[in-house]
């Protein structure tokens, strides 16, 4: 039996309507837990990408963003959402902004460690292994069928 607490809802959000709950997400996931710099984790572009906002309930519990060059990038899951589909469903929806807004490919910098999430959804790697904020990254593609 479920009920509203157990609901996932995915809300694409611009960062001027949800910039609150975003940078709570992030700054818990990114600054807090993997010692991502403020100055790297804060580039500036969140005015001119799509969000994804996930709220379990009313609860934020995952992001991600969708900047114009087509870079999914900033997929936040709080530990306790981890493994339960929070993350997959953000992608797939940012994936169908992509593809709405007539993206025929998108990209992301995964993190070592999550290369395999992203290669579950269709991802495919591309060129040699890099550091992004002192943590290994790899650059992998996802063509969008039309």
């Amino acid at each position: 039996m479920s009920n509203d607490t157990d609901t996932l809802t995915l809300q694409p959000v611009s960062w001027s309507e949800a910039s609150k709950a975003l940078s709570e997400l992030r700054r818990v996931v990114f600054i807090e837990e993997q010692g991502v710099p403020k100055d790297i984790e804060w580039d500036g572009r969140d005015n001119e990408s799509r969000h994804v906002l996930a709220l379990r309930g009313e609860t934020p519990v995952g992001c991600g963003r969708l900047m114009p060059d087509g870079k999914i990038g900033r997929m936040a899951v709080l530990p306790s959402e981890r493994g339960k589909g929070t993350g997959g469903a953000v992608l797939q929806r940012l994936i169908e902004l992509a593809k709405e807004s007539g993206m025929s490919r998108v990209y992301v910098h995964a993190q070592q460690h999550a290369a395999p999430f992203y290669r579950r959804a269709g991802f495919v790697p591309r060129g040699a292994t890099f550091e992004e904020a002192g943590i290994p990254h790899t650059t992998m593609h996802l063509e969008i069928p039309q």
